[in-house]
C-alpha cells in the first residue's frame, strides 16, 4: 500500500511538472473550441463524481464536441450522458478491472487516433504514465490538469476550494474561468431501461401505495460492509413500521451476503443482485423511494438519479467521497478513523462500521422525514 501511494504521488508530481513547464493555465477570451477531450481513468463511482465537469463544459461551450477517455468498466456511466458526444475506451494497466489492459502497441495506436481528432483542449482529471507521455508530445495546444492543482495545494498554494471529489474536479475548470454552476452528478436512463424497471415492479407485484427501499449491503472492501444482522433488523423495521417493499441490490459476488441477511429476516424481500446491468440498476434505484447502503458505486448511482440516499461510512471519507445531492445523507460514527483500504481493521476485528447502530439509521430516516 505504501509503495502504491508513493508511485501515485510521483505520477501526480510528474503530471504537474508537465503542466507547469509545457502548458499555460490560461485560455483566450474568445476561446471557441471545436473539440475537448476529458480523461478520467478511474472506477465507476469516481467517473460518476466527474460528470458535473461535462455538464458545465456543455453549458460554457454549447457547440463543442465533448469526448471522454475512460476504461471499459466505467464507460457505461458516460455512454448515454447527454453532454458527452463520444466515449473512447482505454483500459489503463493501473485501473483495469474488466477485460485486458491495453498493450503499449495499442496505446500508440490510440495516441494516433487521438491526434487525428485535433483537440483544442485536454482536461486530465486522472491519467496514468502513458497519458503523461501523450501530454509531453503536445498534441493539444491547451491542457488542464487536476494533478497540478493537487501538488500546488500540498505546497501551500490554495488551488483546491474544497475536499469533495466533485469540487476538486470542478476546480480544474474554475482555475481558467469556466463557470461551474452545475454541481450534481448525472446518470442518463434510456426508455428501454425504464421499461425494464416498470416490468420488474409489475412482476414482483409491488404495490404503488407503499414505499420501495433499495438496499445495498455489499462492498469489495470488507471493512466497508455494515453487519448483516443489522441490515436484516433495519429491513424488518422498514417493512413493519413503514410498509416498505425491499429490493436487495448488488453484484453476483454479493448474492451470498444478501441471502444471509434474508435468512435472518422475518419479512419478505426481493433479491435482484447479479441480475441487472448498471443502467437497469439505475432505473430500479430511480423508481425507489429510498436507497440505503454502504460506501459504494450503487450509492453514487442512487444519488445521480435523484433518489433519497443514505450512505453508511466506516473507513472511507464521506467528506471527500460522499453521495452528492440535496437528498443525500451520510452516517459515520467513528470520525477519527483514518481512511484505509485494507481488509483488516488496525483497531479491532469488528472495524468502525460496527459503531453504526440500527437506531442511528432509523433516527436519520425519522429526522429527515424519509418515507413519511
Amino acid at each position: 500500500m505504501i509503495l502504491q501511494n508513493t508511485v501515485e504521488t510521483i505520477r501526480l508530481i510528474a503530471s504537474a511538472v508537465v503542466q507547469w513547464l509545457l502548458y499555460s493555465n490560461r485560455i483566450p477570451k474568445d476561446f471557441t473550441p471545436k473539440r475537448i477531450l476529458v480523461i478520467k481513468l478511474d472506477h465507476i463511482g469516481d467517473v460518476l463524481l466527474a460528470t458535473p465537469v461535462f455538464s458545465n463544459l456543455r453549458q460554457a461551450f454549447p457547440n463543442t464536441e465533448l469526448h471522454a477517455l475512460c476504461g471499459k468498466w466505467s464507460r457505461v456511466i458516460l455512454d448515454n450522458h447527454p453532454n458527452v458526444d463520444q466515449v473512447i475506451e482505454y483500459n489503463s494497466p493501473v485501473f483495469c478491472r474488466t477485460g485486458h489492459p491495453v498493450t503499449f502497441k495499442n496505446t500508440l495506436r490510440l495516441f494516433k487516433q487521438l491526434r487525428r481528432q485535433n483537440y483544442d483542449m485536454l482536461i486530465e482529471l486522472r491519467g496514468d504514465w502513458r497519458i503523461i507521455w501523450y501530454s509531453l508530445l503536445r498534441f493539444t495546444p491547451l491542457r488542464l490538469c487536476r494533478a497540478s492543482l493537487q501538488i500546488a495545494h500540498k505546497l501551500g498554494f490554495p488551488r483546491l476550494s474544497g475536499l469533495h471529489e466533485t469540487t476538486r474536479n470542478l476546480d480544474v475548470l474554475n482555475q481558467v474561468g469556466i463557470p461551474t454552476t452545475i454541481q450534481n452528478t448525472t446518470f442518463a436512463l434510456s426508455t428501454i431501461d425504464k421499461e425494464w424497471a416498470d416490468n420488474l415492479f409489475t412482476k414482483v407485484n409491488f404495490a404503488s401505495e407503499f414505499p420501495v427501499v433499495s438496499i445495498h449491503p455489499g462492498s469489495p472492501n470488507i471493512l466497508k460492509r455494515w453487519k448483516s444482522d443489522r441490515f436484516a433488523e433495519l429491513a424488518d423495521w422498514l417493512i413493519e413500521q413503514k410498509g416498505a417493499q425491499i429490493f436487495f441490490v448488488g453484484v453476483q459476488d454479493e448474492i451470498s451476503i444478501i441471502k444471509h441477511i434474508q435468512n435472518r429476516m422475518r419479512g419478505e424481500s426481493t433479491n435482484i443482485a447479479g441480475k441487472t446491468s448498471i443502467p437497469q440498476l439505475a432505473s430500479i434505484l430511480q423508481k425507489s423511494d429510498m436507497f440505503i447502503g454502504n460506501d459504494s458505486g450503487p450509492m453514487h448511482l442512487a444519488a445521480a438519479v435523484g433518489t433519497q440516499t443514505i450512505g453508511l461510512f466506516g473507513p472511507g471519507d464521506p467528506h471527500r467521497f460522499g453521495p452528492v445531492g440535496e437528498k443525500c445523507q451520510i452516517i459515520q460514527k467513528k470520525n477519527d478513523c483514518p481512511p484505509c483500504s485494507g481488509n483488516k481493521c488496525r483497531y479491532g476485528e469488528e472495524g468502525c462500521m460496527s459503531k453504526i447502530r440500527v437506531t442511528d439509521v432509523i433516527e436519520t430516516l425519522e429526522k429527515f422525514e424519509y418515507l413519511s
